[in-house]
């Protein structure tokens, strides 16, 4: 009882508190549901990266195998190799590849959506923000295996690909803004864009907070 009555006195009074506090709590959990079904979530992306990469050079996937954390793109580009006798003997390029460095503020989202109240909180929402966030994910693989291609695929596939020095510029750009920056921004719009009504909310109980203070 005393253990409870602690837990009331600790627990934040204001509803920013009370959102921020729910969404920490909620966070391991979405991480971690996240990461043990990674192979369901980056399902769609991996398709759509297959997709967009054969638009962009026929053939360059055949196929995308080990989905989840150990996703390996196999391309249909050969280079140069040796075997265990030395001998030079041309393989498959296979390019590994991590979605789950694209695809970590999916339960960062998921989390801030559960910390909702029931006034703001619907599994539409839920349904709607995952492929909300796809395309992001997708623009991740894709810099992610044409950096890939361009830098450890060999010597002879940039040209092949027919990638000029603006090009790989571009693409390093690309594989940047993906992986240290887009995650965050799509995160935060598309949330916003889930929780008008709870933004709208906050805000007025930050200017009613004020007037009260003057």
């Amino acid at each position: 009882m005393e253990v409870m009555k602690t837990m009331l006195h600790l627990r934040p009074r204001s509803f920013l508190g009370r959102f921020f506090l729910q969404a920490l709590i909620w966070l391991p959990i979405t991480f971690f549901l996240w990461y043990q079904a990674a192979w369901l979530f980056t399902l769609p992306s991996a398709w759509l990266t297959e997709l967009l990469l054969n638009l962009v050079h026929p053939g360059t996937v055949e196929q995308i195998e080990g989905l989840g954390r150990d996703t390996v793109i196999v391309t249909g580009f050969e280079t140069a190799a040796q075997d265990a006798r030395g001998n030079k003997v041309m393989g498959q390029v296979v390019l590994p590849i991590n979605p789950l460095i694209y695809s970590w503020n999916l339960p960062v989202l998921l989390a801030l959506l559960f910390a909702a109240d029931e006034r703001f909180f619907s599994t539409s929402k839920l349904i709607l923000g995952y492929f909300l966030l796809i395309p992001a994910h997708v623009w991740g693989l894709t810099f992610d295996a044409l950096r890939s291609l361009a830098l450890r695929g060999g010597a002879d596939i940039p040209e092949e690909l027919g990638f000029s020095d603006w090009t790989l510029e571009l693409i390093a750009l690309g594989y940047q803004f993906g992986y240290l920056m887009l995650p965050f921004i799509a995160v935060v719009t598309i949330w916003i864009m889930l929780n008008l009504r709870l933004v709208e909310s906050l805000l007025e109980r930050d200017s009613i907070t004020a007037n009260g203070a003057r």
